[in-house]
């Protein structure tokens, strides 16, 4: 059985809503990151990095997997799943790219500007550089979303990377989302789908 070790931020609950896709089961192991779980030597020793997720796939297609980083770990189980990831190009490419791009982008934008907007004092000028940069990362997804359900056509795991961030984003800063409607129309139909329910409940 597959091992996740895994907490509740929007980064942990990537894998989870994949899992839930697929109608796997698995263990949850939760890393308190309040607690610095992730820093102890039995953790490093999964991810030495010591950060979440990370998965444990004892029947690997050689034998044992290690797998950390939430976008490799999507790539990984849709890949060994045969489903929300395009075997062939160029719609492989396609879903990778958005994945990818949430790595580089709504990740660390988002965070930072959901950081800096609960300190007190607020920093006002590191607020606003990064409410800037999170408004202009919207409205790339809202353009795409313009005239499609999904992110790359078919549902994928480049939904499942970003929707959780974007989820964060809508509930502590909504205002970044003004004139996204098609981000926000995005948004509504991943919370409605009951796999994504389950992941986001981690």
């Amino acid at each position: 059985m597959l091992d996740l070790y895994t907490w509740r931020t929007p980064n942990g609950k990537k894998a989870p809503i994949l899992l839930a896709e697929l109608g796997w089961p698995y263990e949850l192991h939760l890393v308190d990151l309040g607690q610095g779980a992730q820093k102890k030597r039995e953790y490093l020793a999964i991810n030495p990095n010591g950060k979440i997720p990370a998965l444990v796939d004892p029947e690997g297609p050689n034998g044992l997997v290690v797998v950390f980083e939430s976008g490799a770990i999507l790539e990984y189980l849709a890949e060994k799943a045969g489903r929300f990831l395009p075997k062939e190009q160029p719609g492989r490419a396609e879903v990778l790219s958005w994945t990818y791009w949430q790595v580089g982008g709504p990740g660390p934008f988002f965070g930072q500007l959901l950081a800096f907007a609960s300190q007190t004092p607020r920093n006002e000028e590191a607020f606003t550089k990064f409410f800037g940069e999170s408004q202009r990362l919207a409205r790339v997804l809202d353009g795409r979303l313009a005239d499609r359900e999904w992110i790359a056509g078919a549902y994928s795991i480049a939904d499942m990377m970003n929707y959780p961030w974007f989820a964060a984003l809508a509930e502590r800063q909504p205002d970044v989302l003004d004139g996204a409607d098609h981000v926000k129309r995005w948004i509504a139909g991943m919370a409605a789908r009951s796999a994504v329910q389950k992941g986001m409940a981690v």
